[in-house]
């Protein structure tokens, strides 16, 4: 092994020498472990120990004094791995070359710098260049240097958090740092976390960094819409009012349905509030309650807008599948839905077999349908749900006053041209 001839080395000839000298390199190589066992003189060889340092920072707690004093041993450890620079002699701690090498490659190390190199604002702009957060590090004066704090804060957002007041409550840096990790808001001063800049940037970064914005932020209703607009998640640190109240949370799951996850527990039982969160996002499903699990209606919109929400359904209406299924391709709303209500007036069959429908909106907006002769109720559902464009399903109020639901699948199908369908009294074969 490496360590056979210790002791011998100075006996050994020349060309011994370099064959063992070259052994042991190769062993440091496959496994720097090897330097323990290799004598004195080569462990203070500078080609092993190099190449010991290069493979595992570790190698260097088994060097002499002397060669953690050696600046090329030092920049070869600290270049492969900046933290190696803890293991060096304090002279070299103090080497700005040294350092320099070391926070480039991993700016945490200036927390192992001598006091001279964390006060050089070269060496402090290298380190917060490759990481944001070891401005903590730097001599407190730099901490105030507005270019190095920007520089850190978009390299790191929560570099914030080692800036000194003045800047924390500096506009531009404030934004900067927001706009990289919405988290940083946080470490913002109180007036920048009221500002509504500030406050979006963070937000839209991430939601949850609206728990930081200032109260009054959280409990102001527009502010409350703006923030779930950018983010959804924004709504879990809400005012505690907004998350429990059903006609403000009514509103919000109509701008993102996700917000339901957020709300106050009793309003995963309100079936109006979930009726109109999974129109926006069928995975809020698994959120409802087991009595709103088993409501076959909220399963055929949650379906519509994600195919994969019946999963949450399952245990309560396994034996509904396929009726659900086809029921949420159908563009006839469930009872309860947000959807636009369209009244049939009147169905008229043209030459060529054509038909003419004359439909209206709730808005008072007349519709004029043409549809081939053969259309059934669900295809003038689909055209008015098409052409209305802004939602997955539309209520009918068909001749007689009959409003069908997406379960009706037998009204459904039923042709347009059969107005023999509507007796004199208004009633549908049900």
């Amino acid at each position: 092994g490496p360590g056979a001839c210790a002791g011998a080395m100075d006996e050994l000839p020349d060309e011994s020498r370099q064959r063992y000298h070259l052994e042991a390199l190769v062993a440091v190589r496959r496994e720097w472990h090897n330097l323990v066992l290799l004598p004195t003189v080569l462990r203070e060889d500078p080609a092993i120990v190099v190449a010991a340092v290069r493979q595992n920072k570790d190698a260097l707690q088994h060097l002499s004094s002397s060669m953690l004093d050696d600046q090329r041993i030092a920049i070869e450890a600290v270049s492969n791995d900046g933290c190696a620079l803890q293991f060096l002699s304090e002279s070299v701690r103090d080497n700005k070359e040294v350092v320099i090498a070391a926070v480039r490659q991993a700016g945490w190390a200036l927390q192992y710098a001598g006091e001279a190199p964390r006060a050089d604002r070269e060496v402090v702009l290298q380190a917060v260049r490759q990481d944001g957060n070891s401005l903590q590090f730097a001599q407190e004066d730099l901490r105030e240097d507005r270019t190095l704090v920007l520089t850190a804060v978009r390299q790191r957002g929560t570099a914030l958090r080692f800036a000194l007041k003045p800047l924390q409550a500096d506009l531009e840096v404030v934004l900067e740092a927001v706009r990289q990790n919405g988290y940083a808001l946080q470490y913002a001063s109180e007036e920048l976390r009221a500002n509504p800049e500030v406050v979006w940037a963070a937000v839209r970064q991430h939601g949850w960094a609206f728990q930081y914005a200032a109260t009054a932020m959280r409990q102001d209703l527009a502010a409350v819409h703006e923030a779930v607009r950018l983010d959804p998640r924004a709504f879990k640190f809400a005012g505690e009012p907004f998350r429990s109240d059903p006609e403000h949370v009514l509103q919000v799951v109509g701008l993102n349905g996700d917000v339901l996850l957020w709300a106050a527990d009793e309003l995963k039982d309100n079936r109006a509030v979930a009726m109109v969160a999974v129109q926006q996002s069928g995975r809020v499903s698994q959120c409802l309650s087991a009595k709103l699990r088993a409501d076959k209606f909220i399963a055929v919109e949650a379906v519509r807008q994600n195919g994969d929400a019946f999963q949450h359904f399952a245990a309560a209406l396994c034996g509904e599948r396929a009726r659900i299924l086809e029921a949420a391709a159908c563009a006839i709303a469930a009872p309860g839905a947000a959807a636009p209500v369209f009244i049939v007036h009147d169905i008229s069959i043209l030459e060529g077999g054509l038909l003419t429908i004359l439909a209206s909106s709730m808005a008072a907006e007349q519709w004029t349908v043409n549809l081939p002769k053969e259309a059934r109720i669900a295809d003038l559902a689909a055209w008015l749900r098409e052409r209305h464009g802004r939602s997955t399903s539309v209520y009918l109020s068909l001749p007689g006053g009959f409003v069908p639901t997406p379960f009706d699948l037998n009204i459904a199908s039923q042709a347009l041209s059969a107005l023999s369908l509507i007796d004199p009294n208004g009633s549908w074969p049900g």
